[in-house]
């Protein structure tokens, strides 16, 4: 056998891989990359949750923007009618999470039967909702609210358990509002709570 027919067998049989081979760079490659494939994971739902978190946060910033300032509108008439500004318990269960406000400014012209003068908050399953006036309809105010809650408070800071004292002797109510998000485990991090100086205590 000549040397050239040699070289040509060895390098036949040394040419590609072996079936043994193959699997040994695939268990290795798999190895390497599960690492990396989970930290791409983390990353996607770090970045879904922080989302989701910004996205509530914004919910409950908004709608306690927007309660608070028809509560210090509550009781408001330029021409002095008089109005039982605020109802602590329009759904009449004996808690306070929802509210009816009453004012007459828009414009100021003896009656609180224009747009904004006669609304009622409240919150059904994750929807927080706004009716106008008795017989109004209910329209969707935001959608994703967990948990609202009214506290109110005297001229000496004391809370106001009976809703019949409320009206006349309410200064400040403390606002809270949580925003759905189960998957947090920590509430706070979607709730927002502030004091609100109402007519009372001007």
């Amino acid at each position: 056998m000549s040397s050239q027919c040699w070289i040509r067998r060895v390098a036949g049989r040394r040419a590609g891989f072996s079936t043994i081979g193959m699997i040994v760079a695939f268990v290795l490659l798999g190895l390497l990359l599960a690492p990396m494939l989970g930290t791409i994971l983390s990353a996607q739902r770090g970045f879904v949750e922080s989302r989701d978190r910004a996205r509530a946060a914004g919910n409950v910033r908004y709608a306690h923007l927007a309660l608070t300032r028809f509560m210090r509108l509550a009781g408001s008439s330029p021409i002095g009618l008089p109005l039982p500004g605020i109802d602590p318990d329009p759904g009449g269960d004996g808690v306070f999470n929802d509210v009816r406000l009453r004012s007459d400014y828009n414009p100021p012209d003896g009656d609180i039967d224009d747009p904004g003068e006669d609304l009622t908050f409240f919150l059904r399953a994750d929807t927080m909702f706004v009716k106008s006036g008795s017989d109004g309809d209910e329209e969707p105010f935001l959608i994703g609210v967990d948990s609202l809650a009214f506290e109110y408070f005297d001229r000496d800071g004391s809370v106001i358990l009976d809703p019949t004292r409320i009206g006349p002797r309410a200064m400040t109510v403390d606002v809270t509002i949580r925003a759905r998000g189960d998957r947090y485990a920590d509430p706070a991090q979607r709730t927002l709570s502030g004091l609100v100086r109402l007519r009372n205590g001007k």
